[in-house]
């Protein structure tokens, strides 16, 4: 009972936090024609980043509903859309996921946000390659589709994101990798710069996962990785229960 507390107050606190650290209020006056397309690139990065934790799918039965964090300590360089370089080094993003596992080896996910303005739902499926085992010392390997849509007040966005991921299971610690693309198309609502209403920005961005699950007690596990996108090095986090 007190892991599943804690759980409650990470799915509580964690957006009021983030909301206090990223803001893209910056948007409307500092988007130009030049820096939309690098800022999309690092938007997208972040979007397709931690909706998996490990290789292996849940299986027929399974259930999961987790808070992922997913936090860029310094934007690309020529991403200026959201303002002066210097004060505009980082963002973070929390999303809350829900996983259950399907027949035929699928397990179907949602994950939703609202902060800051920006409201984001959309879901995906997982495919296991490989036929989920609890055995130690054993690869896991899955296929990750994405598809999510959101909106700003100054932009919205579609986004779509393929992976595939492996993990090796050992009795305290699974690490994983996991290699994938990101498309996403975004759209200006509100510009300073009349000539970019209605401007839409197709970016396509590799996104590269390295990170290490822990089991925990009570069916509870946490994950913490490094991701490397169109932005640099970033970094995600995640925390969830199993029923």
């Amino acid at each position: 009972m007190k892991f599943k507390k804690l759980l409650f107050l990470a799915l509580f606190f964690t957006p009021t936090f983030a909301m206090a650290i990223s803001s893209f209020n910056g948007f409307r006056d500092n988007v130009t024609a030049e820096n939309l397309p690098y800022f999309s690139k690092d938007l997208a990065g972040m979007l397709g980043a931690s909706s998996y934790t490990t290789g292996r799918i849940l299986g027929w039965g399974g259930f999961q509903l987790s808070m992922h964090g997913v936090w860029v300590p310094r934007l690309n360089k020529n991403n200026t859309a959201l303002g002066p370089r210097d004060d505009n080094k980082n963002l973070f993003m929390p999303l809350i996921q829900g996983e259950i596992g399907l027949p035929f080896r699928l397990d179907g996910f949602i994950r939703a946000i609202s902060y800051d303005g920006l409201t984001l739902a959309g879901g995906g499926l997982k495919w296991g390659i490989t036929r989920p085992r609890d055995e130690n010392y054993t690869f896991q390997a899955m296929i990750v589709t994405l598809a999510q849509s959101g909106v700003y007040r100054d932009f919205s966005v579609s986004h779509y994101s393929g992976d595939l991921v492996v993990s090796f299971k050992t009795p305290y610690v699974t690490p994983y990798i996991g290699a994938g693309v990101d498309y996403m198309v975004l759209t200006v609502e509100s510009a300073a710069d009349a000539s970019l209403l209605d401007k839409k920005s197709y970016s396509t961005t590799a996104r590269g996962t390295a990170g290490l699950n822990f089991k925990l007690p009570n069916y509870m596990d946490m994950s913490i990785a490094a991701n490397f996108a169109s932005y640099g090095v970033g970094y995600e986090a995640n925390f969830g229960v199993r029923f």
